[in-house]
């Protein structure tokens, strides 16, 4: 398969989001319908000001995924740390930490809503990079964040599956004047934790 140059953001309903996606071979990294795959996916995250983004996403059905935070991109987490930009093919979580943390999430294929999900504080996923290289690492805070919320889409789940109460969603304009938001609510730390940045409690 080959993507065009700038294919739509799929949205919450295409049967694509809630399948979970194929592994790539090892000798299909190189070809170079795969590489321009990725270069789109880069292009396709950063343009949208994304801090990751799935292959499925972009109507890809492969076990891919992109990372990254810079200038470029900070706007909808701007208390996000940079981030080095990262592809990640065949992605996988092998350990991940027994703490938990809180943090607001957002998706560009979920738009106009955020909710404050709990998941793992820290993990080590293991992969391929772009070159077809195995590579590991230990994640932890919002950088892990990124990773299981993109593994998620690797998975066919969407990040409305992962709020444990409908009183932690809101819509994405009341993110925008959180300093406006009634004492406490949803959450005491809900209510002070601002996009980017990570809670270890509710």
């Amino acid at each position: 398969m080959r993507l065009n140059q700038d294919p739509d953001v799929l949205l919450m309903g295409h049967p694509l989001l809630f399948q979970e996606q194929p592994q790539v071979a090892v000798g299909e990294m190189s070809s170079d319908d795969f590489q321009h795959n990725l270069e789109i996916l880069k292009q396709k995250q950063l343009s949208t000001l994304g801090v990751g983004l799935a292959a499925p996403q972009i109507g890809w059905p492969a076990r891919v995924l992109s990372v990254g935070i810079s200038e470029l991109n900070r706007f909808r987490y701007p208390q996000a740390p940079d981030i080095p930009f990262a592809f990640w093919i065949n992605p996988q979580i092998t350990d991940f930490s027994e703490n938990t943390c809180w943090t607001w999430e957002g998706c560009l294929s979920v738009p106009g809503m955020r909710a404050w999900i709990e998941r793992p504080e820290s993990i080590t996923v293991v992969g391929y990079n772009e070159r077809g290289e195995r590579q590991e690492r230990n994640l932890s805070g919002f950088t892990a964040r990124i990773m299981q919320h993109e593994l998620d889409h690797l998975n066919g789940k969407l990040f409305p599956t992962r709020v444990e109460d409908k009183s932690l969603i809101i819509p994405n304009q009341s993110i925008e004047h959180q300093e406006e938001w009634a004492e406490g609510w949803p959450t005491e730390n809900a209510h002070k934790t601002t996009r980017g940045q990570i809670s270890n409690e509710r």
